[in-house]
């Protein structure tokens, strides 16, 4: 037998003891109990509708009256002109989009001055217009708490119904109007019901009389549709709390064998209406029996003979399968799967055989394969939380992982450079915790001699059939060599070999790149131009080593002023510049240049000629944007007004041309 057939067999089986408790259930209840039964799990699913569509109606309005009541929006309405690029205008556009940005059932959303002008809307074309709604909005605002009746849709929106809150300067005195559209089409859908046929349908009916439903969505006056003109004509009869009710309220009324139910919805006027056709259901509900009472008695008859025979035949194969499967998942490679059967069970046995050699000679590659490469290859299993890493990893690394579990891995337990391990933590949490796909870095990591040495870490996620993921594998390379060089290659690129500082070109560049963020962010940011006073006397009289060590002393003095607001750098022979970034005030500078003088005049203790030395200095100061809109002129303006100090005097500051002094600031 073909397992298609055995399969549908089974099902067959599993359907036929809830089909017999279907068949007493039925043969001991009335059509009555099931009419009363149905009418009121449609109360209980009118009370559900009511409180959707209440809830969507009390937080709308809720919000638009926090909207309506906030200061800046009184201040932006009682202005005498529209100004579209101020801060109150900003902080209002910015929460009308917001708030339809955030909601998708609200299209639109404006305000109005009391002569009906649109203020301020969600499409900045409609400010400056008149809305043609106004009057009818005004109105709304007065009653159920400012809800509008359902409006019929147009040729460039949806059916739809809006929330108006008045607007108050002081106790009593209105100043316009927050007006928001809201789309009634998630509302028509949460009407639509299932299982009732075609003798059910609800309702939702407006303050004024007009419904939509899941199938109408263009509202009508009940009175108009012959179906339910009897409510329309009787509505405080069929609904006895319409429009008047303070609280919700859930009653039925009976016409001529149907069942009027309705549910208020008090904070708009509304209800939720369902129409039951008692004449309708009760000939399904009929009909419905006795094919179910005859259904269930010959499929019984059917299935129940074949069941013992299919249970056997069917479950047997496929408990040999999971036992061969468990077998495998614990190592053994030996394991086959024998089903010695002529249909598909045997062809499954026999492609689960091909599928285990070929996934053997696979782990044989692989293995291979890591143990002939350098670099060391890691697997992480993120559903049994699991970590393996290759051989070679314990002749690279002193760190030994007490078990395979993640948390003690070396992606928690490895020794990482401090100034590394928070970017080796961001990126491990990123791979595991978070979104992140790949891994790529590179960090200092310790070595198996206890040294830190430069190790890339290259990672990729890989998900299962279901798209959730499951396994991270990657590589640890060892790029010390190569990284060292890189580093020191940059280091003479960009640096001054004696001073450690940036040199002339380095410095410009990095002068360059802070001007532009200067200009973005518009803050106050200086160069000083420093120049040693007398640098040849050390020269003559000491000899070029003592001339280094002044400059190293000036370099280290420029490193520690600059290290938490800027950068220095060396031009060349005593000519030194430093960068001063976020200053607050022109005076900051001031203070700056006039510690950089004092630090210097204290002096230093010479190595080459053990001598106490004092130095002096003279500093130019230029602003950014004031002084100079490129690094050459800035350069420029604080070499001129370094040279000032040379001719007055030397051993002190002064400002470039244009630059009010530190007092008068």
């Amino acid at each position: 037998m073909k397992i298609r057939l055995k399969m549908i067999s089974l099902f067959l089986i599993i359907i036929l003891i809830p089909l017999i408790f279907l068949y007493v259930y039925l043969s001991k209840i009335s059509m009555d109990q099931v009419s009363a039964s149905q009418v009121q799990a449609l109360k209980n699913i009118n009370e559900t509708k009511a409180d959707y569509i209440a809830d969507v109606i009390h937080n709308l309005s809720f919000n638009e009256k926090e909207f309506a009541s906030s200061d800046y929006l009184k201040k932006y309405i009682e202005r005498a002109e529209l100004t579209l690029d101020d801060d109150y205008y900003r902080q209002i556009n910015d929460s009308i989009r917001n708030t339809v940005k955030r909601n998708h059932l609200i299209t639109d959303m404006f305000i109005t001055s009391t002569s009906g002008t649109v203020l301020a809307a969600y499409d900045i074309n409609d400010i400056g217009s008149y809305c043609d709604r106004y009057k009818e909005l005004d109105a709304a605002a007065d009653s159920n708490n400012g809800i509008s009746h359902i409006y019929g849709p147009t040729d460039s929106d949806t059916c739809s119904f809006y929330v108006v809150k008045r607007v108050y300067s002081g106790v009593s005195n209105q100043i316009g109007l927050v007006v928001e559209r809201i789309d009634l089409t998630q509302i028509c859908k949460s009407l639509s019901l299932t299982g009732y046929s075609n003798y059910a349908s609800v309702l939702l009916v407006d303050s004024a009389g007009k419904y939509i439903s899941s199938s109408v969505s263009y509202p009508k006056s009940l009175t108009t549709v012959a179906e339910y003109r009897e409510i329309g004509d009787n509505i405080t009869d069929a609904i006895p709390f319409y429009t008047t009710s303070s609280v919700t309220q859930t009653l039925s009324a009976e016409y001529d064998g149907k069942t009027v139910i309705g549910t208020s919805i008090p904070e708009a006027g509304w209800s939720v209406v369902s129409y039951y056709d008692n004449v309708l259901a009760s000939g399904n509900i009929s009909a419905d029996f006795k094919s179910a009472k005859f259904a269930v008695v010959i499929f019984c008859i059917t299935t129940s003979a074949l069941a013992i025979l299919i249970c056997i035949t069917y479950t047997e194969p496929l408990s040999k399968i999971i036992r061969v499967i468990n077998q495998k998942n614990k190592g053994d490679t030996t394991i086959r799967l024998e089903l010695n059967t002529n249909d598909e069970f045997g062809e499954i046995g026999s492609a689960f055989n091909t599928m285990f050699d070929s996934i053997y000679e696979s782990e044989q590659r692989y293995k291979t394969v890591v143990s002939m490469m350098d670099n060391v290859v890691f697997e992480i299993n993120l559903k049994a939380c699991t970590v393996y890493v290759s051989n070679n990893f314990n002749q690279k690394f002193s760190f030994r992982a007490q078990t395979d579990s993640i948390s003690n891995s070396f992606l928690y337990k490895m020794k990482v450079h401090k100034d590394d391990i928070k970017r080796f933590n961001d990126d491990v949490e990123k791979i595991l915790i978070y979104e992140g796909e790949k891994w790529e870095g590179e960090y200092r990591l310790k070595n198996i001699y206890g040294d830190f040495s430069w190790f890339r870490i290259q990672g990729r996620k890989f998900k299962d059939q279901s798209g959730t993921p499951s396994k991270i594998i990657g590589m640890i390379a060892d790029i010390d060599r190569e990284k060292k060089s890189t580093i020191n290659l940059m280091q003479k690129a960009n640096y001054d070999a004696l001073t450690q500082l940036f040199n002339r070109a380095s410095f410009l560049r990095s002068l360059d790149e802070e001007m532009r963020q200067s200009e973005s962010r518009r803050s106050l940011d200086a160069l000083m131009f420093i120049d040693l006073d007398d640098f040849k006397h050390f020269n003559d009289e000491y000899g070029h080593k003592c001339g280094d060590d002044v400059l190293k002393f000036v370099a280290e003095s420029i490193k520690e002023l600059t290290s938490d607001r800027g950068f220095g750098g060396r031009l060349g022979g005593d000519e030194f510049v430093m960068c001063l970034t976020n200053l607050k005030l022109i005076g900051d500078a001031g203070k700056v240049a006039d510690d950089m003088i004092k630090t210097l005049n204290a002096g230093f203790k010479s190595e080459s000629t053990g001598l106490q030395l004092n130095i002096h200095c003279s500093i130019g100061i230029a602003f950014f944007r004031e002084n100079g809109s490129n690094p050459t002129e800035l350069l420029e303006s604080a070499d001129t007004a370094m040279y000032k100090i040379k001719k007055s005097g030397k051993s002190n500051y002064a400002f470039a041309d244009g630059v009010a002094s530190s007092e008068e600031k």
